[in-house]
C-alpha cells in the first residue's frame, strides 16, 4: 500500500482565518457518491471560500513532495500549508449547519459519535500539471476523540476572480496499484465538501492532475468520540 496523508495532530504558529464569520445554510444534503464517501454541496458561499483560499494565498506554501512508489510512497506534487485553527474548525462544523447534518445521517461508526472538525486544518494548492497519486489516509488521535473520516472543501471556482479549474479531481479507486480500476471521482466544485471513511478501511484515492486553472481545497478530519 501507498502511504499518503496523515490526519494531522501538528499546531502552527497562527490561526489560519480565525475572524471569518460563515453563515448557516439551509437545506444541507449528504449525498452518497460511492462506497463509504459524500458530499455536502454549497457548505460554503464564494465569499467564503476566497476568504480562506486568499488567507492562505497571502502566508504562501511549502513544496509537498514524496520519494515516489519504489518507496512505497505516492507520487506528490503540490504547494501544503498546515495552521491549527480551532475557531475556524468550529464555525465550519457549528455555524454552517454541518454538525447537525453528520450527526444525524453520517453511518454510525466504531469510533463514536462525530464530534467535530479537526482543528490541525492543511490547505493544498493543485498549479497546473500537479498531483497527489493514489495513496490511503490515516486516522490520528486528537485531544477531542479519533479521527475516522477525511473531510476536504473545495475552494476555488468561477467566482469572479479565479479561473475555472479543469481537472483536479478527486478520484477513488480499487487498490493504490498503478492501473487499477477507478470507481468514481468528484470534481472540486467551489464550496463543495467531500467527506469520506479514512483508517483501516480508507478508499485509495488520488488528486488527478489539473489541467487547467489553480485547485485549492482545505483539509481536515472529522473527529469522532465514544
Amino acid at each position: 500500500s501507498r502511504r499518503g496523508a496523515t490526519a494531522s495532530t501538528a499546531t502552527a504558529d497562527d490561526s489560519l482565518a480565525p475572524t471569518l464569520k460563515v453563515a448557516r445554510k439551509k437545506s444541507l444534503k449528504l449525498q452518497r457518491v460511492g462506497t463509504d464517501a459524500w458530499v455536502v454541496r454549497g457548505l460554503c458561499d464564494s465569499r467564503e471560500c476566497a476568504s480562506i483560499r486568499d488567507a492562505a494565498d497571502a502566508r504562501g506554501y511549502e513544496r509537498a513532495t514524496s520519494r515516489g512508489p519504489k518507496f512505497g510512497e505516492a507520487n506528490r506534487n503540490h504547494g501544503r500549508a498546515r495552521y491549527h485553527d480551532e475557531i475556524l474548525a468550529h464555525r465550519l462544523w457549528k455555524d454552517t449547519g454541518l454538525a447537525d447534518l453528520l450527526t444525524a445521517e453520517l453511518p454510525a461508526v466504531h469510533e463514536g459519535p462525530c464530534v467535530g472538525l479537526n482543528p490541525a486544518l492543511r490547505v493544498y494548492r493543485y498549479a497546473l500539471d500537479e498531483v497527489f497519486g493514489a495513496h490511503y489516509d490515516d486516522f490520528a488521535v486528537v485531544d477531542t476523540g479519533v479521527t475516522a473520516f477525511t473531510f476536504l472543501l473545495y475552494l476555488t471556482g468561477e467566482d469572479g476572480e479565479q479561473e475555472h479549474v479543469v481537472g483536479g479531481e478527486t478520484a477513488f479507486f480499487a487498490s493504490s496499484a498503478d492501473g487499477a480500476n477507478e470507481l468514481f471521482r468528484v470534481p472540486p466544485d467551489q464550496g463543495v465538501a467531500l467527506i469520506f471513511r479514512h483508517g483501516a478501511t480508507c478508499q485509495p484515492h488520488a488528486s488527478l492532475p489539473v489541467r487547467r486553472g489553480v485547485k485549492t481545497v482545505l483539509r481536515s478530519d472529522v473527529v469522532c468520540r465514544k
